[in-house]
């Protein structure tokens, strides 16, 4: 049986480095050996170091390591790509520079975050009208992207009700309360998810479709994450609700910013690894597939549109 690989976050200070042909982190309390056979990517949530053997090490296993700030903001990504991708990069250009092309993607990637909101709503036993009667339809990306607000608006009002949160409403930069402390730092981990699963299709991090081209993040991931929130951010954080696993402790406060205590990350990133972690039953390869692994499979998806393989379908929850 082939070994299932997770994400491994750090979220304490310490150093990464080689021993023995092995990668060991050495912590503030303790050190422990690193399993990277179990290993898909290593999130940096606090202060560490790496040496060059163990950058030597990972980059061998091509095991990306994703640098976050202490509060979680995603701060940088240390990657092997050194295979050559340039027929597939201009791919990727041609569909973001011809309007037809991208505007056709940017519906598909909108299309799919309202699959997995509806989806992850019916779960909890919500049956979202206002946010299945909106038809994502536009003549230009910013149009469409307009959609994509007015469905985040829903599901937040959605997702508020079934937390026992009437009115919630969505704070960034700072969060102002522990829902959306909680829900920055794991779209920030989200948003680390997806940059690696767009480098492991090959495809150029920096080329978006719903997401415009900017000097200040990489816009793939951001398309590909927002896909994907639903199903990792908000179903991890409706079950730490609804299991009262949640405690004041979780949290800490300055001014009127809201952040996650050590402990609240620690317990917000176990139980996302459980969501992540989680498995179906995927007909078509007849064997179970993790939540982790349906980001790849729609990098890859995307990947096989932009060389015009198959035609993009976006992603719709099939059980």
């Amino acid at each position: 049986m082939a070994i299932v690989k997770k994400p491994l976050f750090i979220t304490q200070h310490g150093k990464l480095e080689r021993e023995k042909g092995a990668l060991v982190f050495t912590g503030q309390l303790a050190k422990r050996p690193v399993p990277l056979a179990q290993v898909s990517e290593i999130h940096c949530l606090a202060r560490v170091s790496l040496t060059s053997g163990a950058i030597e090490l990972l980059s061998e296993r091509r095991i990306p390591v994703h640098f976050y700030t202490t509060r979680g903001d995603y701060r940088g990504s240390l990657i092997n790509d050194a295979s050559p991708r340039g027929k597939l990069h201009l791919a990727q250009a041609e569909h973001h520079l011809i309007p037809e092309k991208r505007l056709f993607l940017a519906k598909a990637i909108v299309e799919g975050i309202q699959n997995v909101m509806a989806f992850v709503l019916a779960g909890w036993g919500i049956n979202p009208v206002k946010l299945n009667s909106i038809r994502v339809d536009g003549k230009t990306v910013d149009e469409i992207m307009g959609k994509e607000a007015e469905l985040w608006s829903n599901f937040y009002r959605y997702f508020g009700e079934a937390i026992g949160l009437d009115g919630f409403r969505r704070t960034r930069r700072p969060p102002e309360d522990e829902v959306n402390a909680l829900i920055s730092y794991a779209n920030a981990v989200t948003y680390g998810l997806a940059f690696s699963s767009a480098i492991k299709a090959g495809l150029d991090p920096a080329i978006g479709y719903l997401h415009a081209v900017n000097d200040r993040r990489h816009s793939l991931p951001l398309d590909l994450a927002d896909i994907f929130k639903p199903l990792y951010v908000f179903t991890t954080i409706h079950r730490l609700y609804t299991g009262g696993k949640l405690r004041k402790g979780h949290f800490s406060r300055k001014g009127k910013a809201v952040y996650l205590s050590r402990e609240g990350k620690r317990l917000l990133l176990g139980e996302l690894t459980a969501t992540l972690m989680t498995t179906v039953y995927y007909g078509r390869w007849k064997r179970n597939v993790s939540y982790r692994s349906m980001l790849d499979m729609e990098a890859r998806r995307l990947k096989k549109h932009v060389l015009g393989e198959e035609t993009y379908r976006p992603f719709r929850p099939w059980w």
